[in-house]
């Protein structure tokens, strides 16, 4: 069965082509293009997680870029009451998920919708207030982390399939993601062929 796959693109901060790019790699990816409910940008993401369909669906960030056979992450096998989603091994371990991609069963993720919704102007400002995110609209992905070990076990894709990566990497840049990188390389003249998922993040 051919896995359900979703982004936000709200705003202006990234462009048509951003869809056009991810909609190349997954023809079936489906956009949500508005603001809903008073959610604010990456907030929108928690709509998905009020979705009411049986099967395991994928979330992933607009500015991502998938590489080599990255279907193998798509496909990745999770069970019902797990929640898969990649480790930042390249930040300082601030938050034991990361954004950039959410694999899940909608049915069990309900609570972390109501949650939100219930909550929202608190869970806004609540990573910003006490320094862990910088604003002005920051905090989703730890918001999703504490609410997911309420319920669910979290996994995480293997290590070497995910990198970060910046739009110009300096050699510098490179130097210390490749000392980072859990194996060989991320990348030399061309990145690691176990690299499936590059996650685009500020300098």
């Amino acid at each position: 069965m051919e896995v359900k796959v979703f982004a936000v693109r709200v705003g202006d901060k990234y462009g048509e082509e951003y869809e056009h790019h991810l909609r190349s790699k997954i023809p079936q990816i489906q956009f949500l293009n508005e603001e809903k409910e008073g959610f604010l940008r990456q907030w929108n993401k928690i709509h998905f997680f009020n979705l009411n369909y049986d099967e395991p669906i994928v979330v992933v960030d607009i500015d991502i870029d998938l590489v080599n056979n990255y279907e193998e992450i798509i496909n990745y096998p999770i069970k019902r009451g797990e929640f898969l989603s990649m480790r930042a091994w390249w930040e300082n371990g601030e938050c034991d998920l990361n954004g950039g991609f959410y694999k899940f069963y909608p049915r069990d993720t309900h609570y972390i919708y109501d949650e939100f919704k219930e909550n929202k102007s608190y869970w806004e400002k609540a990573f910003l207030k006490v320094g862990i995110k910088n604003g002005p609209i920051n905090g989703e992905e730890n918001f999703v982390a504490h609410m997911v070990k309420k319920r669910l076990k979290l996994k995480h894709i293997p290590d070497p399939w995910v990198c970060r990566m910046v739009k110009e990497p300096t050699k510098k840049w490179l130097a210390q993601i490749n000392r980072k990188y859990p194996g060989d390389y991320a990348m030399l003249d061309m990145v690691n062929p176990n690299i499936k998922l590059l996650h685009y993040t500020m300098l």
